[in-house]
């Protein structure tokens, strides 16, 4: 599967001298969702099987950015870092057995404590059930909900959008599986 992971620089660096990258959680700028990247990694592992034992979370990737897969870099490089970070938009390929796409849109619901809907009507109801439960059924219910960012068939109603932006994570990456490479600096 063809994807393209957009990096530090030093993190493309160190993959070039050591063969691979891993995340390092603590230097991620999602570490304040913790609790929701452990269900990410339980979904993963259902999915594709055990990381290896160094690894803990999950790299991330663009499968579609919008109409387009490959990332339009003239506008990534607003949305990353501080002006002047220098970074890599690394083109991989990376077996789609290792891989898990997901929503991007939906993931967004996921990183605000949401539900996933597709309609207010859906909406409504799904908010009124879940306030009636317990707080344990709550907790299943939304893992249950949450499933529903692995569905990236493409969908638009107005209120739901769905399969425009796909998005990739997988356990490590390897030197092995860049294609090409471009440098940007953040505007």
């Amino acid at each position: 599967m063809i994807l393209w992971t957009i990096q530090p620089i030093e993190v493309y660096e160190k993959l070039m001298e050591t063969g691979e990258y891993i995340c390092n959680f603590k230097k991620s700028v999602m570490k304040y969702y913790q609790d929701t990247y452990d269900w990410l990694v339980e979904q993963m592992i259902s999915k594709i099987g055990d990381p290896p034992d160094c690894v803990k979370y999950p790299v991330w990737a663009w499968y579609k950015d919008g109409k387009k897969y490959k990332p339009d870099l003239r506008n990534a490089r607003f949305g990353y870092g501080k002006k002047g970070d220098k970074y890599a938009c690394i083109e991989i390929e990376v077996p789609d057995e290792d891989v898990v796409l997901s929503d991007f849109d939906n993931w967004i619901v996921i990183l605000n404590d949401g539900l996933i809907s597709e309609t207010e009507e859906e909406d409504e109801i799904i908010e009124k059930t879940y306030n009636s439960l317990s707080e344990e059924e709550k907790k299943i219910m939304k893992s249950e909900n949450w499933r529903r960012v692995f569905d990236i068939s493409p969908f638009n109603n107005g209120w739901d959008v769905r399969g425009e932006y796909i998005q990739a994570t997988f356990w490590m990456l390897k030197k092995d599986y860049i294609r090409g490479v471009r440098f940007f600096t953040a505007g």
